[in-house]
Order: C-alpha cells, then sequence, then structure tokens
C-alpha cells in the first residue's frame, strides 16, 4: 500500500502548485505591461481573467484553511470571507503584517486590517462582523464588483471593468501567495521526502514578528 501523503504534501499538490502557474501566467503579461506602479491603472481582459481566477482560488484555499483550524468550519451553509476571514484572523493574525515585496520597490500589505470577530443577533444566531478599525480588503471589494457589476459606474463615473487592472492583480496574487506561505510555514513539522516545494518566482515576503518566505526574484 503506498504511503498517505502528509498533510503538507497534499496542500502542495492541491494548492501551492497551482498557485505557482497563476504566477506563471502573471508573469508572462510582463511583455505587454511593466511591471511598475506608474501602470497601476492599466487594465486589461487577461487581468480581468486572473484576478477572477486568483480570487476565486483564495476562497477555496481560504476554506480549506480555515477547516484545518476548525473541523466545525465544514457545517456552515454558503460560508464566505466573513467566516473564513474569521478563522484565520484567530489562526494566523500575523497575515495582517505581511509585506510582500514585488519588484522595482512594489511592495503591498494585501491583508492590512483585516479581522472579523462573531456576535450574537437577536435571535442568538452567530453572526460575523468586521473588527473595529478593520476593512474588507479593497481587492476583493474590486473583485466582486468585476465579478457582479463589471458595466456598473463607480463614484469616479468609470465602469467597474476599469478595475482589472495591474494594482489589483498585484494586491490579489499576493494575497494568495502570503496566504499559502504563511499556512505552510505552519504545517512544514510534517514535512517529509514524499514532498517536493517549487518556490515562487514573483514575490517574498516578511512578517514583523513572525517567518520570512522568500522566492527568488
Amino acid at each position: 500500500m503506498a504511503k498517505e501523503l502528509s498533510e503538507i504534501s497534499k496542500f502542495v499538490a492541491s494548492y501551492w502548485n497551482y498557485y505557482l502557474e497563476l504566477e506563471e501566467a502573471f508573469k508572462q503579461t510582463q511583455k505587454y505591461v511593466a511591471f511598475d506602479r506608474h501602470n497601476d491603472r492599466t487594465y486589461s481582459v487577461e487581468y480581468l481573467k486572473l484576478i477572477q481566477a486568483v480570487c476565486s482560488e483564495i476562497d477555496v484555499v481560504a476554506k480549506e484553511i480555515a477547516e484545518h483550524f476548525d473541523p466545525n468550519f465544514s457545517t456552515i451553509q454558503r460560508p464566505n470571507i466573513t467566516h473564513w476571514g474569521y478563522v484565520i484572523i484567530n489562526n494566523m493574525p500575523q497575515i495582517t503584517k505581511a509585506r510582500v515585496f514585488f519588484t522595482n520597490g512594489y511592495v503591498v500589505k494585501p491583508w492590512d486590517k483585516f479581522g472579523y470577530t462573531q456576535y450574537l443577533d437577536k435571535n442568538g444566531n452567530v453572526r460575523y462582523k468586521l473588527l473595529p478599525n478593520c476593512n474588507t480588503p479593497s481587492w476583493w471589494s474590486d473583485y466582486n464588483k468585476m465579478k457582479h457589476q463589471r458595466t456598473s459606474r463607480n463614484s469616479d463615473g468609470e465602469i467597474n471593468f476599469v478595475k482589472a487592472n495591474l494594482k489589483n492583480m498585484v494586491l490579489s496574487l499576493a494575497a494568495l501567495f502570503s496566504l499559502e506561505a504563511l499556512y505552510m510555514d505552519i504545517i512544514t513539522p510534517e514535512i517529509g521526502p514524499d514532498c517536493n516545494i517549487e518556490e515562487n518566482q514573483l514575490f517574498e515576503l516578511t512578517c514583523s514578528d513572525s517567518i520570512e518566505f522568500i522566492g527568488d526574484t
């Protein structure tokens, strides 16, 4: 009987390797748009496609991580960012301090001011809401506007399609990268010879009081 793969090996095979595919797809866009803050507002159909894929994967991965920390998470019907955000912030609080270094001094904090808490409504049901001084990540809000209200106009009079830009591309991919990197750091004590983790090529991650996860840039 084949030896059962460790948790880290299964995570790498199921999620990290797909992250690397998304990263490679983003790298290819540099042939057309330079990776530079001056191009933050440059938008395209390609960014739209990739941002939707990346944010969808964040939702999938976050739910997987939440279930790891809380086995009862699987009983929640139609969980969303408030549900998995609550579990993650209570088990991976260092994620709010994650700084992702990109290129040419391009540094982002994709999970800055991220936090949720539980409360009971008037009927005694458990609900979730943002912690004081916390916000839903801007890239997540923009993703939902691109997904559900693409032709609607924002406060500047622009259609939401323009949110499919380089800035949101970097923020969302950095969010996925840091989420997976920090989680893998937690479960790496289980690492064994059956696991081969390929390093990323675009980002470096640091947390002020946690790990340093460095990829080749």
